[in-house]
């Protein structure tokens, strides 16, 4: 297996509340704070409540560089200063200033947390797709002059990286990523590139119906990159997509983005290829995922 997917599975011991609550007292001064683990895959994440009002603490995966962790972070800050309209989690310093607290050689860090509903499960409107094309355009905008030594990394999530999925495809997606590699990934590195969100899907999103932006917070940098510019939109739209038609009905959706990100002739060609690709990332990702986690008991 690619070391880059070893990576990514490799288990790691959970980290129990109390241990966080002592990361909150000795790092951010919050004694007293009431926890609630929230379920994650690759680190542990707990919803904070203290002195009236609520953080978000991470505690990233024993493996993960504190650069990457610290890039993150400051990609979040950079989008939020370029466009202070996007609704985005702040970065809370830790007692000594920094952002990123090591603790036993894990990159801890502490964020506001954002009030709403997430997208998951529901079927936005017409109007509603236009509004978080708008907003992951504006994203995709903000982030377009952001540099970071630690954003061009090997990202298994990274659409040019999707060959690294072969030899764990089955016969259906193997021909796609076949077709990928031979004729769309040679063709990313032309395109416009810079720092991307790379998982702007409905839960990473927080909606209100009744807020006019409709999406009132994104969440999860965790997948930031260096990449095609365009791969940002062919990610999202990949979550909203019908399989069997890629972009039958998510127009909206494009049309929104392009109304702040105008793409090229040659971006927007590649778009249906760029789904398919992460549909079938999500495909084999997931097998993945679900496997080591059965062989190694978590639950």
């Amino acid at each position: 297996m690619d070391p880059v997917l070893e990576q990514l599975v490799e288990p790691f011991e959970r980290m129990p509340p109390a241990e966080a609550s002592r990361i909150l007292t000795e790092h951010y001064g919050l004694p007293a704070a009431e926890l609630e683990s929230l379920p994650t895959e690759r680190d542990d994440s707990f919803l904070v409540s203290a002195g009236g009002q609520q953080f978000s603490l991470k505690i990233a995966h024993p493996s993960d560089d504190p650069a990457v962790i610290e890039m993150q972070l400051a990609a979040m800050t950079f989008a939020a200063t370029a466009d202070p309209g996007i609704p985005l989690q702040k970065v809370v310093l830790g007692l000594d200033g920094r952002p990123v607290q090591l603790v036993n050689g894990r990159a801890a860090r502490l964020l506001t947390w954002l009030p709403g509903e997430l997208a998951r499960g529901q079927e936005p409107t017409p109007s509603q797709l236009h509004a978080s094309g708008v907003m992951l355009g504006r994203l995709n905008h903000a982030l377009s002059t952001f540099e970071h030594p630690a954003a061009h990394r090997t990202l298994a999530w990274d659409l040019r990286h999707l060959g690294m999925l072969r030899e764990l495809a089955t016969d259906a997606t193997a021909h796609v990523i076949d077709r990928f590699e031979v004729s769309v990934a040679p063709l990313l590195n032309g395109l416009p590139q810079q720092v991307i969100h790379n998982d702007f899907h409905p839960s990473n999103i927080l909606v209100d119906e009744r807020d006019p932006r409709y999406i009132v917070g994104v969440l999860d940098f965790g997948d930031v990159v260096h990449a095609a510019r365009v791969s940002d939109l062919g990610v999202a739209l990949a979550y909203l997509a019908p399989q069997g038609d890629l972009l039958t009905g998510v127009q909206p959706f494009i049309d929104g983005f392009e109304s702040v990100v105008p793409l090229l002739p040659e971006e927007k060609a590649i778009l249906p290829d760029l789904v398919s690709a992460r549909l079938v990332q999500r495909i084999v990702m997931s097998g993945l995922l679900a496997r080591e986690q059965h062989t190694t008991g978590e639950n």
